[in-house]
């Protein structure tokens, strides 16, 4: 959401972003004021922990589940019912704070991200236009999570607590996914040009020096840390397997990560380069192949650089992102839950990113994803489309 923030700033309008305490710093960074409301939501409970480690081990999600939802079983909606619930949750937690926020500062509108509730609660509480940014492919607007099933009681009963209908379908949603990715969502859809941003952080000088060797990025995203957070070790298994995998490839290994990370990994291969807390962008123009979970930040960060894909998945949402991505020919999906159950799981890692650097169609499917994103309306230009809809000048 930030270049679509920092163009809004840049057109001349004031911008705010508001968010829990945990966050604050992250908002700081971007350079944007900050606003902090309400409190952060508590530790995982015992009860959510167990749905936490029913992620690593459920069946297969039909690809077009989105489009699908018949062919979904009762385990495939609990998870995404999970899901909505969790964001229900950090609704409540802030939505108090934001309206009052909003109510003093009175904005012309809200723009909020898929998963945040409190945004379109407060947006309907105050009457003005809201816009919901989708993160891209995976993660689908939560508040009807299964599809077709209607509103989560837990989306509405938010709204119901202060007197207002549901907002369903947003007043605008702006997509930022490349149309060969793109899933329908109801309502008005602005399409907009993926734009990376991966926070602060400094160049490493020593990814610009010569190499004779391919290149291989790997990175997990922060969801990893919430998940060990909540199941212990395990949920680090994934990060770990592919690190050992493509060490033992004739490759340089970049291990795009933060601190915390690397002390949860424990002892890293021998020749593991780490890039500590550096902006993802900064890192991939120099590597021939990234290894990741497939959240959407991660991977259209590496579309948008026309970069090719392994992505090792435990989730339903990246499922979907590395799904379709590989349909495009820019990238190889593979499952945790099966890996985890193969004696052959690292050599099956291994033997696949081999052939991904040895064959140049996956670089030339990234190639025309990197140009389909490219094409796309840019920030600066959804501005304009948002305030000519909205009517602010």
């Amino acid at each position: 959401m930030v270049p679509l923030a920092w163009a809004g700033r840049a057109a001349g309008h004031e911008v705010r972003i508001a968010g829990t305490p945990s966050i604050s710093g992250a908002i700081v960074h971007t350079g944007l004021p900050a606003v902090v409301v309400g409190h952060d939501v508590p530790a995982a409970s015992n009860a959510n922990r167990s749905i936490i480690a029913r992620f690593y081990k459920h069946s297969r999600f039909p690809a077009d589940w989105p489009l699908n939802a018949d062919a979904l079983d009762d385990e495939q909606r609990a998870l995404l019912s999970h899901l909505a619930r969790n964001s229900a949750a950090a609704a409540e937690a802030m939505v108090d704070d934001l309206i009052r926020f909003a109510e003093d500062w009175r904005p012309d509108l809200i723009v909020h991200d898929t998963a945040n509730f409190a945004g379109a609660v407060a947006a309907a509480v105050t009457g003005l236009p809201d816009v919901r940014h989708l993160t891209g492919v995976g993660l689908r607007p939560l508040e009807s999570p299964i599809p077709g099933a209607g509103a989560m009681p837990e989306y509405t009963r938010l709204f119901d607590r202060f007197g207002v209908p549901p907002r369903i379908p947003p007043t605008l949603t702006v997509d930022p996914s490349p149309p060969s990715l793109r899933l329908p969502v109801d309502g008005v859809c602005l399409q907009q040009q993926y734009v990376p941003y991966n926070g602060h952080g400094e160049q490493p000088r020593w990814l610009l020096t010569p190499r004779s060797r391919p290149r291989v990025c790997i990175t997990w995203g922060h969801s990893v840390l919430r998940a060990a957070a909540a199941v212990g070790r395990t949920a680090m298994s994934p990060f770990l397997d592919a690190i050992t995998a493509i060490a033992e490839l004739d490759v340089d290994v970049v291990l795009a990560t933060s601190a915390r990370h690397v002390e949860l990994l424990g002892e890293l291969p021998t020749g593991v380069r780490i890039a500590e807390s550096a902006p993802l962008h900064l890192v991939l123009p120099y590597c021939d192949l990234i290894v990741h979970q497939a959240g959407d930040g991660t991977a259209l960060t590496a579309a948008a650089l026309g970069l090719p894909q392994l992505a090792i998945t435990s989730k339903p949402d990246p499922a979907l992102t590395a799904e379709r991505l590989a349909a495009f020919g820019a990238a190889e999906h593979l499952r945790y839950q099966e890996l985890g159950h193969d004696p052959a799981g690292t050599e099956l890692i291994r033997a696949t990113a081999e052939k991904m650097l040895a064959d140049s169609a996956y670089a030339v499917a990234a190639g025309r994803l990197r140009q389909e994103i490219l094409r796309q309306p840019t920030p600066a230009e959804t501005v304009e489309s948002i305030a000519m809809l909205i009517g602010a000048s």
